[in-house]
């Protein structure tokens, strides 16, 4: 067992959680679904979309603000790492708690579109964000009346993408009914399992320009 396998099993259990797992769907994933229930839905850019999840999740009173106070459990935003060959890249949400760090990457959608997976997904594969990690997350901001269209296809689509059948990948998130699961096979032969969610943002506001 490791340093950070020792860690992990001392304390996930004090803050009230059973494995990684549970932390992440319990306290992140929780987290971001609940704070989609208190936020404006209308149509804006990706940045401005995920920046009203991350004002939500520091202002509001909840578990996850309590840890956040205590700087046990830390959110970062525009969360730079260096990939494999040493450039930059940036996740946009990370949640970070020593050995357990799940990074985020967002897109706003308006279908099914291949920028998800290769501007997206890929980039967790090939190691350019979660390097070490076997759990990452994928948000789809869907700015269209297509919900269920774009589901159905970004899970279909996943597949093509060094898929492989897990039990994480067979299973569902139980916090989101728009959401899907998949498990994909790493550069290095590693396997990251991705939890997929997808937010809806069609609600127009005024004067609003859809293609900003």
């Amino acid at each position: 067992m490791t340093i950070v396998e020792d860690f992990l099993n001392n304390n996930l259990g004090r803050l009230g959680y059973a494995n990684k797992k549970d932390l992440i769907e319990r306290l992140y994933l929780g987290s971001l679904t609940d704070a989609y229930g208190r936020i404006a839905h209308t149509i804006s850019k990706e940045n401005d979309i995920r920046d009203r999840f991350i004002t939500e999740l520091y202002q509001t009173p909840s578990e996850l603000k309590n840890w956040l106070d205590l700087k046990i459990i830390y959110l970062d935003w525009e969360n730079w790492k260096f990939k494999p060959d040493m450039t930059l890249a940036r996740a946009d949400i990370s949640f970070k708690l020593t050995g357990v760090e799940f990074n985020i990457e967002c897109k706003r959608l308006s279908a099914a579109e291949k920028a998800y997976f290769d501007e997206g997904l890929t980039r967790f594969i090939t190691h350019h964000y979660a390097k070490g990690d076997n759990y990452a997350g994928m948000i789809a901001f869907v700015i269209s009346d297509r919900d269920d269209a774009i589901l159905k296809g970004l899970k279909e689509k996943s597949k093509s993408y060094s898929y492989v059948e897990t039990p994480f990948s067979n299973s569902t998130f139980a916090g989101l009914s728009a959401s899907f699961q998949s498990s994909h096979e790493r550069t290095d032969k590693s396997v990251v399992n991705v939890y997929h969610l997808l937010f809806s943002f069609s609600a127009m506001t005024p004067g609003h320009d859809e293609a900003a």
